[in-house]
């Protein structure tokens, strides 16, 4: 018997061995990512953030092109639908291609309980209605801000609303941010979940199925449009950013419009629990409400908004 056969298998085995490493060694080295690879998966937007000082999460909304207002033939159908006239939806058209940069909105409206901390930070008067709601001759009381601390804060002006976005290190959306994040992703559709009105997703006048709130209900208690966001629909009006122009779709800004110049109204969008089977077309994402700034009623509240820097 040869007594170099073992080293032999041996040797034989460890070139196997070393060829196989060299190898592997390669194919990693081919595979990994470059490091601009590497910097662009870091750079890679999170889908939500969260918010330190106010303690809200707020969601992605993507970068894009969206449909803005109502199309002649979504007006046509209103009609048929409601006894109103054309100039009631006058606002919402022309429909009109808006692109917009990415940003960050709150996933849920602004509660008391965040406003509380905000009034003790910063010693910003209390909003109305907020330890008192007058009589309103229903079957239950309005839920009041300083022991409700899950519904959305109402009773806040424009004023009001600005500036807890600024504490916050925030700013309230612009009309068009807002639409764009109402809609969720879908396209062409009325309210933030699609076409049909339904009270297994929104807050409005009355009651049924799962809206079983007069007044509102607390933030979060039906199911969030392709965002991530909550009560994009019903419950309360929020304020935007935006002074209010009925024309302003005729001539407004393909990219990141702002708004008009200062007009005496500013613009809230989404409708609230009031609206009933009279008005519940002001539920709908393309629906253009406004108020006077220093406006404080029991229908009116907000969530904020972030830029993305370099966006």
């Amino acid at each position: 018997m040869d007594v170099f056969y073992p080293k032999r298998i041996m040797i034989i085995l460890v070139s196997i061995f070393l060829f196989i490493v060299f190898n592997l060694a390669i194919l990693l080295v081919w595979s990994r990512p470059s490091e601009e690879t590497e910097q662009n998966i870091g750079e890679e937007l999170s889908k939500t953030i969260m918010n330190k000082k106010d303690g809200s999460e707020m969601a992605l909304i993507p970068s894009g092109e969206f449909s803005m207002g109502s199309s002649p033939a979504e007006i046509d159908a209103l009609l048929k639908e409601h006894p109103i006239t054309a100039k009631f939806f006058e606002s919402e058209q022309p429909q009109h291609t808006v692109s917009l940069d990415a940003f960050y909105l709150d996933k849920y409206e602004v509660t008391n309980a965040q406003y509380q901390k905000f009034m003790q930070a910063t010693g910003h008067p209390a909003p109305k209605y907020w330890n008192e709601v007058p009589a309103l001759g229903a079957r239950s009381d309005f839920p009041i801000g300083n022991v409700n601390p899950q519904h959305p804060v109402v009773g806040v002006s424009w004023q009001d609303a600005n500036a807890y976005c600024e504490w916050a290190g925030k700013r309230l959306p612009t009309e068009a941010e807002w639409e764009k994040a109402a809609r969720g992703g879908l396209v062409g559709k009325r309210y933030p979940w699609g076409d049909e009105l339904s009270r297994a997703m929104a807050n409005y006048g009355g009651f049924g199925g799962q809206d079983k709130w007069q007044w509102t209900a607390p933030i979060g208690s039906f199911p969030p449009n392709g965002y991530g966001l909550y009560d994009m629909a019903g419950n309360v009006f929020e304020w935007c950013a935006d002074w209010y122009d009925a024309k302003y779709y005729h001539n407004s800004p393909k990219r990141n419009p702002q708004g008009p110049e200062k007009t005496s109204l500013r613009v809230a969008r989404g409708g609230s629990w009031d609206n009933n089977f009279l008005n519940v077309y002001y539920l709908r994402c393309a629906h253009r409400f406004y108020a006077r700034p220093s406006t404080k009623n029991l229908l009116i509240g907000f969530r904020c908004c972030v830029s993305i820097p370099g966006e």
